[in-house]
């Protein structure tokens, strides 16, 4: 197997695990290990690419949870744009809504869905049934975009 100078294949086994039996692993899942390999090596994004997803972040999400804020009577302190890997978005008690740069690599409705998301949680701290009531009052087929985006987590991120 070889792998780019940023690639680090790490083995953990049990202590009675031999290294011949370690190296027998590996030859069997070569395959395997490599297709994973190339999957990871997608997932980063050049830093050219991870500037313009930002630039467009700070200037499309503020604009869109004001429209929210305004039309559904939400009152927040300020907005963050995050670098955040493993979530799309959340809210503080100071009633500061942060969100990841990365959700704009998705669709429009999912990144609405994650700011009414974020917006619902100024009025629910939770995800209680009221929580998920004033979500999808605000937008019904909420968890269409909420599958998406987990879709994504799940099998890309």
């Amino acid at each position: 197997m070889r792998f780019d100078k940023y690639w680090v294949l790490q083995v953990k086994a049990p202590f009675f695990v031999t290294k011949k039996q370690i190296d027998i692993f590996l030859d069997k899942n070569t395959a395997w290990i490599e297709k994973y390999h190339e999957i990871a090596k997608q997932k980063i994004l050049p830093e050219s690419e991870v500037e313009i997803l930002k630039q467009k972040a700070k200037a499309y999400i503020p604009q869109r949870v004001e429209y929210f804020a305004k039309k559904y009577w939400f009152k927040y302190e300020k907005i963050r744009i995050t670098c955040a890997r493993t979530r799309w978005g959340s809210c503080s008690s100071r009633k500061t809504l942060s969100f990841s740069y990365r959700l704009m690599q998705y669709r429009d409705e999912c990144i609405d869905y994650v700011i009414i998301h974020e917006l619902c949680h100024l009025r629910q701290m939770n995800h209680s049934q009221k929580f998920w009531s004033e979500v999808r009052a605000i937008m019904p087929e909420y968890k269409k975009w909420e599958k998406e985006l987990k879709w994504v987590k799940e099998n890309i991120l």
